[in-house]
């Protein structure tokens, strides 16, 4: 173990009540883009009867329209926050993501529903590339976990309130005849309405970003951007920590895309249960433990490098992992939506534990400059696993292999559980390497003091 490198940069952190506020409004953003990416899992069946879809063309939308091409933008919205301000970048996505978002309720037909998730996915593209670089220059390297874990805890809480409110929001449209006696949604189905509703917040936030002052940019790397070239400098000598690192991370995203998807479908077909009750039992789930398991990530990596380990955000997220993919696959196996549910919580818990961890270790081996785009190389791979593999393969068994959609269970289970040693090896894997760099940082903060 190493004690951390003495902060050599001349110039003072900015006080931590501005990188907290940073840290809020990130946070509503993610909030914004994640009740939009999570209201779509509870109209599965009405989308189905309306564009006579199959599974497999649902998870298509989630996986291909929205994953894909949300990986497709990463990088090059990760490069424009390497090279101008990321305030200005962040406000412009945004705004259209929000906007895309709202036009998915005024859809006919599948391909138009389609062309806008992926919109959507262009636009919000930029929210942690650009998110996690901004943090990185607000708190020194042993306090960052924690704004970073409260900045992606705000991933459950947006799951958990959309699966609340927009399932409570579906009901409502459905049985209240609000739609007939509103003007400006005659005409829609409640899932239509559903969608302009949630995607409106998201436009008051931009003015927000827009006045937020750009911080200093911090550390080697931070003066001027790189070129390609150097940028390939950078990723080749770290390859031997972040091919591994990447690769165990896409098993998070795989696990977590499958469940948050599918869930909803899979308490409908195997408890019966209707979009508000599902919203308010998977909701609260999903908020209260996905929450604390995402900041206790940061919590505990903290803790460990505090202690001198070098490697503590690999650490964390690999033991954590393990017992998502225990209590992942027998929770859909159970009799009764509550004990699904019971043990749904510590599966929830665990597979949001990572997520903090992984955002923390990136930024802590790569240069200032750097971070926007191997943050968004990070997770472009980890989508393109997560909502390009997860969603799509839960619905082709479904179709394809157990050939009966009330077997969705058995589709989720083995795709939640095999996930998780596959993950935890592939950390174990990049350790070495990664404590390896981090001493040399170290030295070399060292030797410029």
């Amino acid at each position: 173990m190493v004690k951390p490198a003495v902060e050599v940069d001349a110039t003072p952190w900015p006080a931590p009540r501005r990188g907290w506020i940073l840290a809020l409004l990130l946070a509503l953003a993610s909030i914004a883009s994640q009740f939009d990416r999570t209201v779509i899992n509870l109209t599965v069946e009405p989308l189905k009867e309306a564009f006579a879809l199959n599974d497999t063309q649902f998870g298509m939308l989630q996986g291909v329209a929205f994953g894909i091409f949300y990986t497709v933008a990463c990088i090059p919205i990760g490069r424009l926050a390497d090279r101008y301000q990321r305030r200005i970048v962040l406000a412009i996505s945004l705004f259209f993501f929000s906007l895309f978002s709202m036009g998915s309720g005024l859809t006919r037909n599948y391909l138009q529903l389609f062309l806008t998730r992926v919109g959507v996915g262009v636009g919000e593209a930029s929210v942690t590339p650009a998110g996690l670089s901004m943090l990185s220059d607000h708190f020194p390297p042993e306090r960052l976990g924690r704004p970073i874990g409260a900045f992606l805890m705000s991933a459950p809480v947006g799951q958990g309130l959309a699966f609340i409110f927009g399932g409570a929001l579906i009901q409502w449209l459905t049985t209240s005849g609000v739609l007939q006696s509103v003007p400006m949604l005659s005409g829609l189905a409640p899932w239509q309405a559903a969608f302009i509703v949630i995607g409106f917040p998201g436009l008051l936030l931009v003015p927000a970003f827009l006045l937020f002052k750009e911080p200093v940019r911090r550390g080697p790397g931070g003066n001027a951007p790189l070129s390609l070239a150097e940028m390939g400098t950078i990723l080749r000598r770290r390859a031997r920590a972040l091919i591994p690192m990447f690769a165990g991370f896409s098993m998070v995203t795989l696990v977590s895309y499958a469940y948050f998807i599918w869930t909803p479908a899979f308490m409908q077909r195997t408890y019966g249960l209707n979009p508000a009750e599902v919203g308010l039992g998977f909701g609260l789930v999903v908020m209260t433990f996905g929450t604390a398991g995402a900041f206790f990530g940061g919590w505990m990596s903290d803790r460990l490098s505090a202690r001198g380990y070098l490697d503590a955000p690999l650490r964390v997220a690999a033991f954590g992992f393990i017992g998502c993919g225990l209590f992942g696959g027998l929770a859909t196996l159970m009799p009764s939506a509550p004990l699904a549910l019971l043990f749904l919580a510590p599966a929830i818990f665990l597979s949001n534990t990572p997520y903090a961890c992984a955002g923390t270790s990136i930024q802590l081996i790569t240069p200032n400059r750097a971070r926007g785009q191997v943050t968004a190389i990070y997770i472009t791979l980890i989508t393109l696993v997560g909502l390009g593999v997860g969603p799509t393969v839960v619905g082709l068994m479904t179709d394809h292999i157990f050939k009966d959609p009330a077997d969705i269970r058995y589709s989720l289970a083995l795709v939640v559980a095999l996930p998780a040693p596959v993950m935890f090896v592939l950390l174990m894997t990049a350790l070495r390497p990664y404590r390896e760099i981090r001493q040399q940082l170290q030295a070399e903060a060292g030797s410029n003091d």
